[in-house]
């Protein structure tokens, strides 16, 4: 990947939209010659995606980091995969943390995910903790500005899952 690819990155992460003639005209290349470019990136999965983000005023985005007991991935990955709704992406940060991406229609529906693995998977968990977005500092995807997110007030900072700040 050179200069020109990450300026083309770059660009597409602003505005995923943008025609193959304007990437043309802002990296100086013709309009074939950044298509090219594009579906060469996208063969070798640097482009992995394109996305529309939705912002309405009837959600909550969380996250959810969880310690899982040794050995008990499998277990804690499949009820989470089989049990829950409205989890964007999911990651693994070594060989016993999850970091969950979730969005759902209201705090309480949320606050209600974080405590239900906790009791369901209670033996197979070391910790669990579950916290809201209060307000949107940087968006590198473009489209967002800096304000509020839905629910701004009604959200508190961190909860962890016993209830205690």
């Amino acid at each position: 990947m050179d200069s020109t690819d990450e300026k083309l990155l770059n660009l597409i992460k602003g505005n995923a939209r943008i025609s193959y003639e304007e990437l043309g005209k802002q990296l100086g290349m013709s309009r074939v010659a950044a298509m090219k470019r594009v579906k060469k990136l996208e063969k070798e999965g640097v482009i992995r995606g394109y996305n529309t983000y939705i912002c309405r005023e009837d959600e909550v985005m969380g996250f959810i980091d969880i310690e899982v007991s040794s050995g008990k991935m499998g277990e804690i990955l499949e009820y989470i995969r089989r049990e829950t709704e409205g989890v964007r992406q999911i990651f693994r940060n070594g060989d016993n943390k999850i970091h969950m991406v979730v969005v759902t229609d209201s705090v309480e529906n949320f606050k209600y995910m974080v405590q239900m693995i906790k009791e369901t998977c209670r033996k197979n968990l070391e910790d669990i903790r579950g916290s809201y977005v209060r307000e949107i500092i940087k968006d590198v995807y473009g489209g967002i500005k800096h304000g509020k997110c839905p629910g701004e007030g009604s959200v508190s900072n961190s909860q962890r899952s016993d209830g205690n700040s």
